[in-house]
């Protein structure tokens, strides 16, 4: 949940009203977890006479080394849809690339230059921005397969109207290694029906390989924003809790069985590494807390349990990250640490407690030395077996 107030106005880099609000998250129990400064757009830009299918939003960081590799990957759908990308505070070329690019595509890309707010205050900047029916995160390391898109595009342009969009579509995304060259597909053939409308009803229980990440969504831009999910700034590991806020508000669901999304990883600078995520733990630790306390999980069973499955899945694995970088860091403090991380849980949400303490997140949270080392060395395998790192 959020709390807001306004304290000052300004204008955004896509010419609306843009406020700086000092923001609260709060669990469901109305405790605050996290307070931050948010800038965000009040309201959208006057749209233009066609609106664009997609808005897709590329934050960047220093990202001149890799970052045409993406931009050059969204280029053959700027006939209809737009690309907003985000300099977030860059100290390297990457402002100069993303104005070539602007100044190439005058009509379809636009570039917003923020003090540096992290990966969240582009994504807020660029939603407030976005005119698009439908959203799209693509980081800038990042990159979509022009033909795979090209059947999501088919779709999404035939479902484009206020009265015909869908709220949440669907694809497959794919793990490209940097290290070895290898590609890994997560596919979600037998999760869900393909190339039709669904409901969550028809949503079925995921193998231990189908864990869906923000890649793999296409968000309806209006249901975002009726969502009314705003990311804190300056803290990693966002991109569920950009995932799983606006779940509630999901209706009408659509999966298109099409690898589009290429997820680099294997980066040694990259924020999912290990002795990046032991570095940023305490920003990881924040991540976990924001989405444990962002829904009642009993709530969200009443109203659809397969969504409230997805949620759950979602938190173990954020849990299972915690924890297992907490072990490997293995200092006192850390093992405080996951136990004050487990308490907060059952306190705040004791039903989303008691369902993901019987996940693999719960086997690992042991309390003896010898567990500990066995939960590190099953996560290793696992990350061998799966390279989702």
């Amino acid at each position: 949940m959020l709390r807001g107030r306004v304290s000052s106005s300004q204008t955004t880099a896509c010419g609306s009203p843009r406020t700086t609000e000092t923001r609260t998250h709060q669990d469901t129990e109305g405790r605050v977890v996290h307070t931050y400064a948010a800038t965000a757009a009040s309201g959208m830009p006057a749209a233009p006479s066609a609106r664009p299918i997609v808005s897709f939003v590329v934050p960047c960081y220093n990202s001149a080394a890799y970052m045409r590799t993406c931009i050059d990957s969204l280029v053959p759908a700027l006939d209809c849809c737009e690309a907003i990308i985000v300099n977030d505070g860059s100290t390297d070329a990457t402002l100069a690339i993303a104005r070539e690019y602007e100044a190439a595509h005058p009509d379809s890309i636009r570039v917003i230059d923020q003090e540096n707010a992290g990966w969240g205050g582009g994504i807020n900047n660029g939603l407030a921005c976005a005119r698009g029916t439908y959203f799209k995160v693509v980081d800038s390391d990042d990159w979509l397969d022009v033909p795979a898109f090209n059947r999501v595009l088919d779709v999404l342009k035939a479902h484009a109207t206020p009265e015909t969009a869908f709220d949440l579509v669907f694809s497959n995304f794919v793990y490209d290694h940097v290290t070895d060259g290898t590609k890994h597909a997560i596919r979600y053939d037998g999760l869900m029906p393909q190339d039709r409308p669904f409901g969550w009803e028809e949503f079925g229980k995921p193998r231990i390989d189908q864990y869906i990440m923000v890649h793999a969504t296409w968000y309806r831009t209006d249901l975002l924003r009726e969502s009314g999910v705003t990311l804190p700034t300056n803290v990693c590991y966002m991109d569920g809790y950009l995932m799983l806020h606006p779940l509630p508000f999901v209706k009408r669901l659509y999966y298109v069985n099409a690898d589009v999304y290429h997820y680099l990883i294997g980066r040694e600078d990259q924020s999912i590494g290990i002795e990046t995520v032991k570095k940023r733990i305490d920003q990881q630790l924040l991540a976990t807390r924001l989405c444990i306390g962002d829904h009642d999980f009993n709530r969200l069973k009443q109203q659809d349990p397969p969504m409230a499955e997805l949620y759950a899945r979602y938190v173990s694995a954020m849990m299972s990250v915690s924890t297992i970088h907490l072990f490997m860091i293995g200092t006192p403090e850390a093992i405080a640490k996951n136990r004050e991380l487990w308490t907060y849980m059952k306190r705040t949400n004791p039903a989303l407690h008691a369902r993901v303490a019987r996940s693999l997140a719960g086997f690992a949270n042991r309390r003896t030395a010898l567990f500990r080392k066995a939960a590190v060395a099953v996560f290793s395998y696992a990350q061998r077996k799966y390279k989702f790192a």
